[in-house]
């Protein structure tokens, strides 16, 4: 498990010299079992949904874009597994309002997976019409990740070429600006993370636009 002092400088950093960063080994080896041990107990329970496309009216569901099942969060739950990797995060923002200026107010995540087969294809994570996704990031649980087991985060630039692969291991923490390209690459294993954006809003008010 690393220090937040680490894990925040490495991942402003990363944000200021390129727009991403990549950290892994970010929690201990007990605290990634609770949070595994919790996701699969909300599958065994039936707990996630279709994910879709867009938000409040724009919103849709298609599987020939986007092919993940979510399960939203509440990030005030003290209590709840994740709340160790929300240490992070809470560091993160006071960081990057400090050092990026970024005016970060408040966060959104959920728990995410691809079913074998499915994958996400190029977007932004920031809307149009709803703009207040400012940093993504992504936290893996995939603990016996192979090369072949596809489900990578791939970056690109505003030339749709490619910038960066990050696989999705476990343990291993991706941040990146929200405007930035990027897909999922199709899936030959499940893939699970948990999956959050920072915003300048806060969370309730994301209705509006």
């Amino acid at each position: 498990m690393q220090t937040k002092a680490t894990v925040t400088q490495s991942i402003l950093n990363g944000i200021i010299e390129k727009g991403y960063a990549v950290v892994d080994n970010l929690l201990s080896e007990n605290h990634l079992n609770d949070i595994v041990n919790r996701f699969e107990e909300l599958q065994q329970e039936d707990e996630f949904s279709k994910a879709g496309i867009g938000k409040q009216v724009h919103y849709t569901i298609d599987k020939t874009v986007r092919g993940d099942f979510i399960r939203w969060i509440d990030p005030k739950d003290e209590n709840a597994p994740v709340f160790r990797l929300y240490e992070f995060i809470n560091e993160l923002i006071i960081h990057v309002n400090r050092t990026c200026y970024l005016g970060i107010k408040d966060y959104e995540t959920h728990y995410a997976f691809y079913p074998e087969g499915r994958g996400y294809k190029m977007h932004r994570d920031r809307f149009k019409n709803n703009p207040h996704r400012i940093v993504s990031f992504v936290f893996y649980l995939n603990r016996n990740w192979q090369q072949g087991d596809g489900g990578e985060l791939i970056l690109f630039d505003e030339d749709k070429k490619e910038i960066e692969t990050i696989a999705p291991k476990a343990n291993r923490l991706a941040v990146f600006l929200s405007e930035t390209l990027h897909e999922v690459k199709n899936c030959n294993n499940e893939r699970r993370s948990i999956t959050g954006w920072l915003l300048d809003i806060p969370t309730k008010l994301t209705f509006l636009g």
